[in-house]
């Protein structure tokens, strides 16, 4: 994709044709970063983590929200919040 500004003025009257040309995809480099355009998929599943963090300082990742946790550092228990 490329940046354009338009102002008001650029519009052509609204009775006449406009062509429209559009640049194909390319691989662009401006200071040291490659562009790359690519066609997304679709995603059939989804799953949730969750990260808990104890206070601490130790974090790990739930995939159900529990409503109490034991932290694998520390040992304490804790409630989670909802």
């Amino acid at each position: 994709m490329r940046e354009h500004i338009t102002y008001p003025g650029d519009f052509p009257p609204l009775n006449r044709r406009v062509v429209v040309r559009v640049a194909p995809a390319e691989a662009a480099t401006d200071g040291g970063i490659e562009v790359h355009e690519q066609e997304w998929g679709t995603v059939i599943t989804v799953q949730r983590m969750y990260k808990v963090r104890c206070a601490c300082g130790r974090s790990w990742f739930e995939l159900e929200l529990p409503k109490f946790v034991t932290c694998p550092a520390c040992h304490k228990l804790g409630l989670v919040p909802r």
